[in-house]
């Protein structure tokens, strides 16, 4: 009768129960081990230590038996109970590190665009002196250009990163 009660009872309550049957031992082993107990408090003491540990043995069977018959969902669960994470931890955990390496990733691209518009700077420079006349001017117009674009992007590095992720999910999504 006690197994089918047991039975259908949360988990939680039968570690609960578990916990404090051990509890009341521990207060009976002070009875015992007292000195300046009586003998029949210390015999009662006894014999009541004796009954709870037979019954924590049967509640720790069933336990266990509860336990190998959770699902993993339901053991992954217990295993980040008992460890004190939380799925705002994990969730946290995650974001610091998406910003972590977004944000290298667009220093990286900062710093490349910066020095890529410089070289294109440098490059026009160059061209506009050595072609003669209208080409010169025209080459020139051209590299300064695209290094104010290539600025425009190293300064906007997160919404190109963006756009970037963007496109590849609506390719993806109409691949699907």
């Amino acid at each position: 009768m006690e197994e089918r009660l047991n039975s259908t009872k949360p988990l939680d309550d039968l570690k609960e129960q578990g916990s404090e049957l051990q509890r009341q031992n521990e207060e009976d082993q002070a009875i015992i081990q007292d000195d300046n107990a009586s003998l029949s408090a210390k015999e009662g003491a006894e014999a009541r230590v004796a009954e709870r540990n037979e019954e924590l043995a049967r509640l720790q069977t069933q336990v266990e038996e509860r336990e190998r018959a959770l699902p993993l969902q339901e053991i992954i669960k217990e295993i980040f109970k008992n460890c004190g994470v939380t799925v705002t931890s994990i969730l946290l955990e995650a974001g610091v590190t998406i910003g972590a390496v977004v944000g290298t990733v667009t220093n990286a691209l900062k710093a490349t665009g910066k020095a890529l518009g410089t070289g294109l700077k440098d490059i026009s420079m160059k061209l506009g002196s050595m072609l003669p006349g209208l080409i010169g001017q025209v080459a020139n117009f051209l590299f300064k250009t695209a290094r104010q674009v290539v600025g425009l992007l190293a300064e906007h590095t997160l919404l190109l990163i963006l756009a970037v992720v963007v496109f590849l999910l609506e390719r993806y999504l109409k691949r699907r």
